[in-house]
């Protein structure tokens, strides 16, 4: 079995996920794009969506930052070298729910995300930007690059499927998503994350994690964007 929910992302702020083909649009910088299919005679066009291994990516990192405090375990390592050695023949939680590189059939991920579509056609802009020194955290003179931006406000649909066999780590996933909604996503982007499960997830977390569960279903920052 599986269990499985939509999300609905929401820009907060301005909102770039990097893709690694420039000048199209005429920024050095552009969101990424995907190829559509249009009504009008067929024709493909290029519009703006989110990848899900953005946004897997993203809730690992604020799985792992949250995990210890809610009582769940987390290797925070990347390498897989030390993964396996933190781990010590038995997989932490982070990374049962969202894998980990190896041959084990204990590494493969229990959590699917697809890729996020636009709800209606997003709104661009490109803005010049400055590039910092690093060291000094100053302007590096002549350094200048363009970058697409989305404008907030722009809203995106997907989808996340859990093994149900991973069905006691759907808490980490929900407290994951709410630590998502507070963080950076992107190029230093901030964006609102809700969960629309039809009830679907009312039976599959303890009831001690129906008020979360409770407030994921709603904006967090409701009239903040236009």
């Amino acid at each position: 079995m599986v269990i499985q929910f939509r999300l609905r992302l929401r820009a907060v702020s301005l909102l770039t996920v990097g893709w690694g083909l420039p000048d199209i649009l005429g920024a050095d910088v552009v969101h990424a794009r995907k190829p559509r299919k249009t009504t009008e005679a067929g024709r493909i066009v290029e519009v703006p969506y989110i990848p899900g291994s953005s946004v897997k990516g993203a809730l690992r990192t604020a799985a792992s930052r949250v995990a210890v405090a809610y009582g769940f375990t987390s290797c925070s390592e990347v390498e897989p070298e030390l993964i396996e050695k933190a781990h010590a023949g038995k997989p932490c939680d982070v990374c049962r729910l969202f894998g980990y590189p190896g041959d084990n059939p204990s590494a493969m991920s229990r959590l699917w995300i697809s890729d996020f579509n636009p709800v209606e056609e997003p709104k661009t802009t490109i803005i010049v930007r400055v590039t910092l020194d690093n060291r000094t955290l100053t302007a590096v003179k002549g350094a200048l690059y363009s970058m697409e931006h989305l404008l907030p406000g722009s809203e995106f649909v997907g989808e996340a499927r859990v093994d149900d066999e991973a069905k006691s780590l759907v808490p980490l996933l929900l407290l994951a998503i709410a630590e998502l909604r507070t963080g950076r996503f992107g190029r230093r982007s901030m964006i609102d994350v809700k969960i629309e499960d039809d009830g679907v997830l009312d039976s599959v977390v303890e009831a001690k994690w129906h008020p979360l569960l409770k407030e994921l279903k709603n904006w967090l920052w409701e009239g903040v964007t236009g």
